[in-house]
């Protein structure tokens, strides 16, 4: 987008998400803006993943530990928000309940990505029967920095995530959509909206190298 919301350039591009077991998955591309990709990029990411396939489970569960351990700031969510019932809800998961999570006063973050907690505020809801988050939605009430001069996300920046059940009862991703206005190294702009939806999810047993979800 440009500094007024208008659009400036769009994509899309489609990818088989293909577990690999031990916790490991690979993202095959396979479209891109409606087009099957180059034969060379076909054959670069093929390589790629038979590469990945390769693997020892030991590198594949170290690959695996090493995503989670980025992900280790969001085990500090219990401390960093005060959460509050605000109401019920009917989704197409089923009855849910509304709480609302605001900043608590006085959290100190302890990990390199938490100190942006204390300028969010967001609303989740809970499914009443699995106790598992249907949807969360979170925005920024503040300017949010990374680093000295690496990026800086701004005040209004959209998140909003949400999960399915499938018929054997597991949860999955099911959507995402991020708004936000954006500044690397304090200069450049990137003012963006993005949608991701997954879809076609298959049984791992049942697999072929064309990839379980889409």
């Amino acid at each position: 987008m440009d500094s007024a919301g208008r659009l400036k350039s769009s994509a899309v591009d489609v990818y088989d998400i293909i577990p690999l077991g031990y916790g490991a998955f690979f993202e095959q591309q396979v479209e891109h803006d409606g087009e099957p990709l180059p034969a060379e990029e076909r054959l670069k990411i093929a390589r790629e993943l038979e590469k990945r396939r390769s693997e020892s489970p030991a590198q594949k569960r170290h690959r695996f530990e090493k995503e989670l351990a980025e992900r280790s700031y969001l085990e500090e969510v219990p401390d960093a928000f005060d959460f509050r019932i605000a109401g019920e809800a009917n989704l197409p998961t089923g009855p849910a309940w509304v709480v609302e999570a605001t900043p608590r006063p006085g959290y100190g973050a302890k990990s390199r990505y938490a100190h942006f907690f204390p300028k969010m505020h967001g609303t989740l809801w809970i499914d009443k029967k699995d106790l598992q988050w249907v949807k969360a939605d979170a925005v920024a009430t503040d300017t949010v920095t990374f680093g000295l001069f690496l990026a800086r996300l701004a005040k209004g920046s959209h998140i909003i995530l949400e999960q399915t059940r499938l018929p054997d009862g597991a949860w999955v991703p099911h959507a995402l959509s991020a708004r936000a206005e954006a500044r690397t190294f304090l200069l450049f702009d990137h003012n963006f909206d993005e949608n991701i939806t997954y879809s076609d999810y298959r049984k791992a047993e049942a697999l072929t190298a064309s990839g379980a979800a889409r």
